[in-house]
C-alpha cells in the first residue's frame, strides 16, 4: 500500500509499505479522507525545539484526522463489521491507505481509540470525527453567559468552527478579528457580530469602544502564535475573565503574558483537552454535524490526492486563495 512520509523538512515521499496485518483484537480500514491540521505544519517545515527533533526524527509519518471504511475485523472486535463507515481518532499515522486499529486500545493520547460511525448521507471528506469532537469540547469549556462579550481572534478551519458552535443570540456581541475578509464574511454568516481586520483598524481600541473601556468576559484565542495571546489578553476583561486558548503552540518562540496579571482563568480545551468523556464529545459533535451545526460543506474547500500532499501542506502554509480545510482522500479518481 501507499503511505506518505515526511523525509525532509517541507518534503513529503509517498512509499509502498506492507499492508498492516491485524490481529484478533484489530480491524482494517481503508482512509477515505483524512484532513489537513495546522498542528502538522511544525513536522513538515521542521520547526520543533531540538529537544522535540531528537524524539521524532524524519523520516516522519502524520495524520490524525481519518475516515474510512471497515474491510477487516478481527474476531474479539466487538461493535464494528465490515462495511462500517468510521470515523474519530484511530491513529497519527493515517495518510495512508490502509491503517490497523485496536477500537478497545484506551492508551493513545491518554484517552485512546474513540471511534462511532459516520451517519448515513454524510461524505466522508464531511465526517472528520477527531477536529469535530475538539470543536464540541471547545464549545462546551467556552460555554458563555447571557449578555457576554466574546472576542476571538483567529478565522481558519478551527475558528469557524468555534463560531459556529458558540455563537448564539444570548451574547451581547461575538467580535471577530482575522486578517482575510473572506474569512470574515464566513464568520458573520456564522453568527459573529462584529468583525475586525487588524490591517484596517486597531483592534484593541475597537474593542474597548465597543464594551465601554471594560474588555470582554470570554477571550478565544485561535491563532497559535504569540500575537494571539497577546490580542486577546489585551482585550479581556479584568478579575476573573475566562481566556480560551485553542491555538496549537508548538514552536519556540517569545510570549508576552503581562496582561495575564488580570488573573483570567485559562482553559486549553484543544484537543478535547477539557473533556471528561471523551467518546461523548464525538457522539455530540456528529449530532451536531447532521443538525448542520457544523457546516462542514463550507468549511472543507479542497480535496487532494495521496500524491498531492505536499501541495495540500503548501496551500496550508500559504492560505491559497479560498482555502480554509483540505483533506488527503488516498482512492480519491
Amino acid at each position: 500500500m501507499k503511505a506518505a512520509f515526511i523525509v525532509a523538512p517541507r518534503q513529503f515521499e509517498i512509499r509502498e509499505v506492507p499492508l498492516p496485518t491485524i490481529s484478533d483484537d484489530e480491524m482494517l480500514v481503508k482512509i477515505e479522507a483524512c484532513g489537513v491540521c495546522s498542528s502538522d505544519m511544525t513536522a513538515y517545515k521542521d520547526t520543533y525545539s531540538e529537544e522535540m527533533k531528537k524524539q521524532m526524527p524524519f523520516p516522519r509519518r502524520a495524520g490524525h484526522e481519518p475516515a474510512g471504511t471497515v474491510v477487516e475485523v478481527g474476531k474479539n472486535v466487538k461493535g464494528f463489521s465490515v462495511g462500517d463507515r468510521i470515523t474519530g481518532y484511530f491513529g497519527d499515522e493515517c495518510y495512508c491507505e490502509y491503517v490497523a486499529c485496536n477500537p478497545a486500545n484506551r492508551t493513545a493520547r491518554g484517552h485512546g481509540y474513540i471511534i462511532e460511525k459516520i451517519p448515513d448521507g454524510i461524505p466522508f471528506e464531511y465526517a472528520l470525527g477527531e477536529p469535530l469532537m475538539s470543536l464540541m469540547s471547545i464549545a462546551r469549556t467556552v460555554n458563555p453567559e447571557i449578555g457576554d462579550f466574546v472576542f476571538q481572534i483567529g478565522c481558519g478551519f478551527m475558528g469557524l468552527g468555534v463560531i459556529a458552535g458558540v455563537a448564539h443570540p444570548k451574547l451581547r456581541e461575538y467580535i471577530v478579528c482575522d486578517l482575510d475578509d473572506d474569512r470574515l464574511a464566513l464568520a458573520r454568516e456564522l453568527g459573529a457580530t462584529v468583525t475586525l481586520n487588524p490591517n484596517k483598524v486597531d483592534v484593541v481600541d475597537e474593542v474597548m469602544k465597543i464594551t465601554g473601556g471594560r474588555g470582554v468576559d470570554v477571550a478565544i484565542e485561535v491563532v497559535g502564535k504569540p500575537v494571539g495571546i497577546k490580542t486577546a489578553g489585551a482585550v479581556l476583561k479584568n478579575n476573573r475573565g475566562k481566556l480560551i486558548l485553542v491555538g496549537w503552540h508548538q514552536a519556540p518562540d517569545t510570549y508576552e503574558l503581562f496582561h495575564w496579571i488580570k488573573s483570567p482563568i485559562i482553559y486549553s480545551p484543544q484537543g478535547i483537552g477539557m473533556s471528561t468523556d471523551y467518546q461523548s464529545e464525538l457522539q455530540r459533535a456528529l449530532w451536531a454535524l447532521q443538525k448542520g451545526i457544523y457546516p462542514m460543506d463550507k468549511l472543507v474547500t479542497h480535496r487532494y490526492k495521496l500524491e498531492d500532499i505536499n501541495q495540500a501542506f503548501e496551500d496550508n502554509l500559504q492560505m491559497a486563495p479560498g482555502y480554509i480545510k483540505g483533506v488527503i482522500m488516498p482512492f480519491l479518481e
